[in-house]
């Protein structure tokens, strides 16, 4: 059942994912400048249209592959425990930081508006990730991190937002200990919290207002007591004053959606917008291409335009724009279409 079916439907955001915005008091928009609604209202526009422009809006650069949780419902475990190494061919890597310099480097004046530093392992086990917030904001990047906070100590919070980190989502499964500890194996309940919090009173106390944080679970599939668990879990956060909180949809690992009913005409807005660059420098248009079966072009070799613009990504915006999303094998088995159906 969808999450619109669920009663859920007054901060419904995408086919997979329900936000409820921030209340006024912490709402950080008003402290942005017009620049980020403009590149918001830019980000809408070509996802409608299919447009993609010269150079992505976004960059979803991942710092490591390296992980401290084996969280129940992510791809990354089910690969290791399945003994895979198609996500992580060169085996657990961090980003060689050169090359994250001359991806920002080459990105400046191209119209590149944001990054966000995660993909499939945890950007706060990269050694130098606060240089690399620093350098993306230096080059007037809004600069964001996904982080499930277990290794988020009030020195490392304090050294990300001095380095100009502007958007921080803590992936927290549960409003309840047992829950959460079940499902994010290997994380204390208590101590994370607490890291949480220790980041949100390091933000007050340096006066960042703009900066966007949020807390956000996946819903697991014939979830009970869905309206207490949201209330639990609303309380919690705004508790410790964290502006936004989302609610998911899981991809259910080894099933089979390329059966499932789906639109035939989807189009998937990503591929308009934004560029994903795993660890080893390799490039693929989706968050979900976990197997990476939809490689456009490697950060080592090419540059992003030539990438963003080349035939590779080209022929995957030609196929969904021309009603063949279908045709491609990847965009086949992806989860998306199927639960913008269930939602709807």
């Amino acid at each position: 059942m969808g999450l619109k079916a669920k009663g859920l439907s007054e901060g419904y955001r995408s086919p997979t994912y329900y936000e409820l915005a921030a209340p006024e008091e912490l709402d950080w928009r008003p402290h942005r400048p017009e620049s980020y609604r403009e590149y918001r209202r830019e980000w809408d526009r070509r996802g409608a249209e299919g447009q993609a422009g010269d150079f992505p809006l976004h960059l979803d650069i991942d710092p490591t592959n390296r992980c401290n949780l084996r969280c129940r419902m992510c791809p990354r475990t089910h690969y290791l425990e399945t003994g895979q190494k198609h996500w992580a061919p060169l085996g657990l890597v961090d980003l060689d930081i050169s090359l994250y310099q001359k991806i920002i480097a080459s990105s400046e004046g191209t119209g590149l508006r944001s990054v966000k530093l995660n993909f499939l392992g945890e950007p706060l086990l990269h050694p130098r990730l606060p240089e690399m917030v620093a350098m993306a904001a230096q080059a007037g990047l809004w600069v964001m991190i996904n982080t499930n906070a277990v290794a988020l100590t009030p020195d490392l919070s304090r050294k990300l937002l001095a380095a100009g980190l502007t958007d921080i989502f803590f992936s927290f499964d549960s409003p309840y200990r047992q829950e959460y500890e079940a499902i994010r194996v290997g994380a204390d309940y208590g101590k994370v919290l607490a890291n949480i919090a220790s980041f949100m009173e390091a933000k007050e106390e340096m006066g960042l207002n703009r900066v966007q944080t949020r807390a956000s679970m996946v819903l697991s599939e014939g979830s009970d007591g869905l309206e207490g668990i949201k209330s639990d879990y609303i309380k919690l956060f705004r508790d410790l004053k964290v502006a936004e909180i989302g609610f998911g949809l899981p991809t259910v690992m080894g099933r089979d959606y390329s059966a499932l009913p789906s639109p035939e005409d989807f189009v998937c807005p990503d591929l308009f917008r934004r560029l994903f660059v795993f660890n080893d420098g390799l490039c693929g248009p989706c968050c979900g291409d976990w197997e990476r079966r939809l490689i456009v072009g490697d950060a080592g070799r090419q540059s992003i335009s030539e990438i963003w613009n080349g035939e590779a990504y080209q022929k995957l915006r030609r196929a969904h724009l021309s009603g063949r999303h279908r045709d491609i094998p990847a965009c086949r088995d992806c989860s998306v279409p199927y639960l913008s159906t269930v939602s709807a």
